[in-house]
């Protein structure tokens, strides 16, 4: 089953005072670290109750992990816009990756366990949490306990859950997509299971179509040199597109090659336009507004 979801418009500050939005800014921190501080004490518990005590993660542990991404991008004032159709049935999802936010934003919208890199299970908090929600760490270095893990991504896909894959096997700064390992789309092939494409793209939203240029992870950036980065960054809009399924019977390399290049199709498309949605001119005051028109009403 497929449910579908209107594409929604890209929201844009109403022209005026757009440099409070475009830039940078110190102050932010001064509420957001501290309220990320506080969502991170709360999930621990959160997580011990619906994951740490169940030999694997289920629907009331991705219900919690996804109210907690939710928060926390909120918290960074990252507003998810979704096109396409998300998938009900359990599917191997293949996402451009730019960034360990990436995790979040999917993890809103479907329930899945991940395959990551084995470094993210040595990150504070973030791996055992990880861990504790199922999340497949794969040795690129080991052929053979890859191998076992994507054996593994396969029979949780046989067994009716999605599974999703960054088959870059690293981040990229959200303008090009970088070639797909073959490898992790064989547990689809095994699984006999649809592989859904995923093209995300974080955008300013003062120029939709553009990626964003503070929040890929790339290099040699460090996770607290990032959130510190990002925790006084304008808010952005992440761009989701799920794109039509591809068949498993493709064989791993020629899914490879389809799902990179209808990713690719799908951020060019973002650059060359976006319906844009103006909102409310910020310089308007509600009460004043409300004042103005009791009144009127009252031939004042």
């Amino acid at each position: 089953m497929m449910r579908r979801r209107k594409p929604a418009p890209v929201l844009v500050p109403y022209p005026g005072r757009r440099w409070r939005r475009s830039r940078p800014k110190a102050v932010r921190r001064i509420w957001r670290l501290p309220v990320l501080v506080f969502y991170l004490l709360l999930a621990f518990p959160l997580a011990v109750w619906t994951c740490a005590r169940k030999p694997a993660p289920d629907a009331g542990s991705y219900r919690a992990f996804a109210w907690w991404s939710r928060q926390a991008l909120r918290i960074f004032g990252i507003h998810l816009r979704v096109d396409g159709v998300i998938p009900e049935a359990p599917v191997l999802v293949a996402a451009n990756h730019v960034s360990y936010l990436d995790i979040l934003a999917l993890a809103t919208l479907i329930p899945s366990r991940f395959v990551a890199k084995k470094e993210m299970r040595a990150w504070p908090f973030f791996g055992i949490m990880g861990a504790w929600l199922g999340t497949l760490f794969i040795d690129r270095s080991d052929a053979r306990a890859s191998q076992r893990i994507l054996r593994q991504a396969g029979e949780i896909l046989a067994a009716g859950t999605s599974v999703t894959v960054f088959p870059e096997g690293t981040t990229s700064d959200g303008r090009e997509v970088g070639d797909f390992f073959a490898a992790p789309f064989e547990a689809a092939c095994w699984a006999g299971t649809p592989t859904i494409p995923v093209a995300l793209r974080y955008e300013d939203v003062l120029r939709p179509g553009q990626p964003d240029a503070l929040c890929p992870f790339v290099g040699d950036d460090s996770l607290f040199g990032h959130l510190w980065r990002l925790a006084a960054a304008a808010p952005l809009t992440l761009r989701l597109e799920f794109l039509p399924a591809l068949a498993p019977g493709l064989g791993r390399r020629e899914l490879a090659t389809a799902a990179r290049q209808a990713i690719t199709e799908a951020l060019q498309r973002m650059e060359q336009g976006a319906s844009v949605t103006y909102l409310r001119d910020p310089r308007r005051h509600s009460l004043r507004d409300a004042w103005v028109a009791w009144r009127r009403g009252h031939g004042g």
